[in-house]
């Protein structure tokens, strides 16, 4: 079985997608999918304040930190084009192959990059987005906007 870090990207992201909807439909929560590739989002789930455009993105695990990309990459005749989802989707679904875990970030908090602290950093600093504040299940339903 190849592992996950010699998985081309688009590959890893099918594997992180499939591995995301799965979660949410065993946690019963109703998801859509577009048909196509060419929308800013993955899915649409069905929340209690309706219905959620949502990015899912691999987490990978760097310098102590789940790094979530807020942006997306693809190529033409002039080469890569990278381009932030900034106001484009409700709702990150980020999942950690690494720890095993999904992440809900709102779509406005992600930027270009972020970053959710799993370890101890050498130096506290208001800033630092706790990963646990982010886990799904702590996030669901109710504190998405938070």
């Amino acid at each position: 079985m190849r592992s996950l870090d010699e998985m081309p990207s688009h590959r890893k992201g099918n594997y992180t997608e499939s591995v995301v909807i799965a979660e949410l439909q065993r946690r019963g929560i109703a998801v859509s999918r577009p048909i196509g590739d060419n929308e800013r989002y993955d899915i649409v789930i069905e929340s209690a304040e309706g219905f959620r455009s949502v990015q899912i993105k691999t987490g990978p695990v760097l310098n102590g930190c789940v790094y979530v990309r807020g942006k997306s990459q693809h190529t033409n005749s002039t080469g890569h084009v990278y381009k932030s989802y900034g106001g484009e989707v409700d709702l990150f679904i980020v999942y950690c192959h690494d720890l095993e875990t999904m992440y809900l970030v709102p779509g406005d908090r992600v930027g270009t990059a972020m970053h959710l602290r799993v370890e101890e950093p050498k130096q506290r600093d208001s800033s630092i987005n706790w990963a646990e504040e982010y886990e799904f299940d702590e996030r669901w339903p109710d504190d998405i906007a938070n």
